[in-house]
């Protein structure tokens, strides 16, 4: 297979599993509910999502630099604008015109949270409101946006660096990017400042690197992953598992500081044994959990708006946090799937005039 058109089997499948860990989180569990441990986990979930990413990003520049000797910073911001920017735009205008729907139609308003402000979140710097209230704004999708910001400046910052430092250097950089998000996440951690910034989270991405440079300057090291044993690998899985949704109940300050580096350590090692060509933990793109884990973008943003719908329609019906919750779910890929193939894909199709 030519290695420009390289797909790799069971990401989409590692997409939908972080998703899954975020809706977990924004589902309406009771706290006395056994699942409540499963619901903790949400930051989890979105830096495995940077994770993924980080290599992802990683693997194409490396791949563009090493086939043309320079990146084209233009056409590689212009494939992540298609990728990103229509839908975000599209559900910043729905949170916009939410309080006005919710009025017309009679129905209540919750104020929790602070009220938007447009400029910021027109300009993906949701973010850095969000750090400077040290609060979440009062309308759905808004709230989980704040993701879809770092991932922005994360392009920009990871695409301009690729694109000046030599092939060879790259390791360097992946290094100090972890340093940096530590030492950012102490500096942050005195002024009370919560992590959501690229700075902050620069790690993960870096994390996700190792992989893609080890798959581009490295693959004699695929070989020695390829030979590890499959009981070792579903132990490193069943770990990575554990730590996800147990480390998240426990409340010790100290672990805000050692979980980003654990995480990204675990993420990094699953995401190195599913990249082989002899990948023992294939799951197959014919699969649920992969074919759903292609929409993973619109289930992102779609499912607190759906899962406060059913919240709302709870007041009348009276239905339980199990049947909301499974609602919610499908409904959420139902209109994730409509909203792939009908608008987001139309966006994609111009990817090929930045080819």
């Amino acid at each position: 297979m030519d290695s420009s058109k390289k797909h790799f089997h069971t990401l989409d499948a590692l997409r939908f599993f972080s998703f899954l860990i975020v809706f977990f989180h924004h589902i309406p569990v009771p706290e006395n509910s056994w699942f409540s441990v499963f619901s903790k986990s949400g930051d989890v979930g979105v830096s495995f999502f940077f994770v993924l990413s980080g290599f992802l990003i990683s693997y194409i520049l490396i791949f563009d630099k090493k086939a043309n000797k320079t990146i084209n910073l233009k056409n590689f911001l212009a494939k992540r604008i298609l990728k990103i920017w229509p839908l975000f735009y599209a559900m910043l205008l729905f949170a916009f015109l939410t309080p006005f729907i919710l009025k017309l139609f009679q129905l209540s308003f919750s104020n929790e949270g602070y009220e938007p402000n447009w400029l910021l979140s027109v300009l993906f710097l949701e973010n850095y409101n969000m750090m400077l209230t040290n609060n979440f704004p009062n309308v759905s999708p808004l709230r989980v946006m704040w993701s879809l910001c770092i991932e922005e400046h994360f392009y920009i910052i990871w695409g301009f660096l690729f694109s000046i430092i030599p092939l060879n250097k790259i390791k360097y950089l992946i290094i100090i990017s972890i340093v940096l998000a530590s030492v950012c996440r102490l500096f942050y951690s005195y002024f009370n400042l919560p992590f959501l910034d690229v700075f902050t989270n620069i790690d993960y991405f870096a994390f996700g690197a190792i992989p893609a440079y080890i798959l581009s300057f490295k693959k004699e090291q695929l070989i020695t992953i390829e030979k590890l044993s499959y009981s070792f690998k579903i132990i490193i899985c069943l770990l990575t598992i554990i730590a996800i949704f147990g480390l998240s109940n426990l409340n010790f300050e100290w672990l805000k500081f050692v979980k980003p580096i654990m995480y990204g350590i675990l993420f990094a090692t699953i995401l190195s044994f599913v990249i082989t060509e002899q990948n023992s933990l294939k799951i197959k793109d014919t699969l649920w959990i992969s074919k759903i884990g292609i929409y993973t973008y619109g289930l992102y943003l779609y499912h607190t708006i759906l899962i406060n719908l059913f919240i709302k329609l709870n007041e009348t019906l009276e239905l339980n946090w199990v049947l909301i919750s499974i609602l919610s779910f499908i409904s959420t890929v139902l209109v994730s799937f409509l909203s792939y193939h009908l608008f987001e894909k139309q966006f994609l199709k111009l990817k090929i005039y930045f080819s």
